[in-house]
């Protein structure tokens, strides 16, 4: 999920908690993902959990990952420069 389609979705959330629950909420304060999440939780209105439930899904399980291969081993650094090892 793109950042755009993630801060759409919580104004939707927040439209709808704000609908449902009759409180307004702040989204310029920080750490507002995890208050919308756990407004949702104690919301009965089953679309406001819907919307949450989209949300905390992770976004790995969408796009699989292709597994990182390893490259050469780095044993520190000198003037900034990377050492390998050989």
């Amino acid at each position: 999920m793109s950042q755009r389609e993630q801060m759409q979705r919580l104004i939707e959330l927040k439209r709808a908690l704000e609908k449902d629950m009759g409180i307004t909420v702040d989204m310029s304060r920080y750490g507002v993902e995890q208050r919308l999440l756990r407004l949702a939780r104690a919301s009965e209105d089953p679309a406001v959990q819907a919307l949450a439930a989209s949300l905390d899904q992770p976004a790995t399980a969408a796009e699989p990952q292709e597994p990182a291969q390893p490259g050469p081993r780095i044993r520190g650094y000198y003037r900034g420069r990377p050492l390998y090892d050989e």
